[in-house]
């Protein structure tokens, strides 16, 4: 499992690489109405990260902040409900902060998984049936697919300068 573990290092480097040093007003920019601000994009690879955390090592919310920040797996990325976050929380610290939380919980899962938990038998956040070792491929690659779409929103003429 150590490429899985190489992998989610890898792309978790890249997605703070691509927001180092940007304001609250950066992370806060739409690039269409409707469309999803940095904040909450990082918001999201945080969510499912703990997703995973909880689903296989069974992490649990410590307050409300945590509780919403594992609400931003789906909610208004996989489902048509309001993100659930306030626009106040979508600030570099309480982003960096959700970050960390998932990175925590997460590292020991993907650094060395239990049989156990790879032959898990669990539900993706979009629904399909796989097992432990299956999501934890997939987690490991999710941070670059939404690097990608960070790193073309700062390439937009219309991105805040900082």
């Amino acid at each position: 499992m150590s490429e899985v573990a190489t992998i989610w290092h890898f792309t978790r480097r890249r997605l703070s690489q691509a927001i180092e040093g940007l304001t609250d007003a950066q992370l806060n920019w739409r690039l269409l109405d409707g469309a999803h601000s940095i904040a909450e994009y990082l918001y999201h690879v945080a969510g499912v990260e703990l997703y995973w955390a909880h689903h296989l090592g069974g992490w649990q919310p410590a307050d409300d902040f945590e509780a919403g920040v594992l609400q931003c797996t789906r909610d208004s990325f996989l489902n048509d409900q309001l993100f659930p976050l306030p626009q106040a929380r979508c600030t570099a610290t309480d982003v960096g902060r959700a970050l960390q939380i998932a990175y925590d919980a997460l590292a020991p899962i993907i650094e060395s998984p239990t049989p156990e938990q790879l032959a898990k038998p669990v539900r993706s956040p979009i629904g399909d049936p796989l097992d432990g070792r299956e999501g934890l491929i997939r987690v490991a690659q999710h941070a670059a697919y939404h690097t990608g779409q960070i790193w073309l929103m700062r390439m937009h003429p219309q991105f805040p300068a900082g």
